[in-house]
C-alpha cells in the first residue's frame, strides 16, 4: 500500500506536468518548470523521478493502467453476449460495449487532450492505440465459434481497418 503523502506528491507532480504541457512541448520542459509549477523542491522531484521523461512515462503508464481497469469492466459486461446471434451482431455488441471506457475518457479528458496535443508525447498515442487494438482482439476472443471463423485476406484487412477506426474514434472523442 502506497503512503498517502507519496501519492499526493506524485499527483501534484503529474498535475504540474499537465499544467506545463498547456504552454510548452514535452521536449522543451525542464525539471525546473515542473518543480516551479508543483511548488516542490528539486530534491523532492528527484526523489521520485530521474528527469522529465520519467515523469511523463509514469503519468502515461498510470493513465493506461487506469484505462485498462475501465476497459476490463466493459469487457466483463460481454459475459452476457448472446452467442446464438450471427457473428456480425456479436461483433456489433462488442463494439458497443464501451460505456465505462467512454465515462473514464470524459473524466480524464483534459489529461488525454494534453498528452495527445502537439505539446504531448507521441508515445502516449501509440500506447492508447496499441491498448485499444489489443482490447478489441480480446473481445473478439469471447465470441462464439471465433476459432472456426475463417476470413480471407480482404475480410482480415476490413476487420483491421474497422478496429483502427474504432480506436481512432475513441481517441478522437476526447481530443
Amino acid at each position: 500500500m502506497t503512503d498517502i503523502r507519496v501519492q499526493n506528491t506524485k499527483n501534484n507532480l503529474t498535475a504540474a506536468l499537465l499544467s506545463c504541457l498547456e504552454t510548452k512541448s514535452v521536449h522543451e520542459l525542464k525539471v525546473k518548470d515542473i518543480i516551479q509549477a508543483a511548488g516542490v523542491s528539486t530534491r523532492t522531484f528527484y526523489q521520485y523521478y530521474s528527469d522529465v521523461n520519467s515523469l511523463v512515462k509514469d503519468t502515461e503508464d498510470s493513465f493506461i493502467a487506469d484505462y485498462l481497469k475501465s476497459v476490463e469492466k466493459d469487457r466483463d459486461s460481454l459475459g452476457n453476449i448472446d452467442m446464438n446471434v450471427p457473428f456480425e451482431e456479436q461483433l456489433e455488441t462488442i463494439l458497443n460495449s464501451t460505456k465505462n471506457t467512454i465515462e473514464f475518457c470524459f473524466e480524464r479528458k483534459r489529461e488525454i487532450q494534453l498528452l495527445l496535443s502537439d505539446n504531448g508525447d507521441i508515445r502516449f498515442y501509440n500506447l492508447i492505440f496499441k491498448t485499444g487494438c489489443d482490447e478489441f482482439l480480446k473481445r473478439m476472443s469471447k465470441m462464439k465459434n471465433i476459432s472456426s471463423f475463417k476470413m480471407n485476406e480482404k475480410e482480415k484487412m476490413t476487420m483491421m481497418i474497422n478496429v483502427q477506426v474504432f480506436v481512432h474514434s475513441m481517441i478522437g472523442m476526447v481530443r
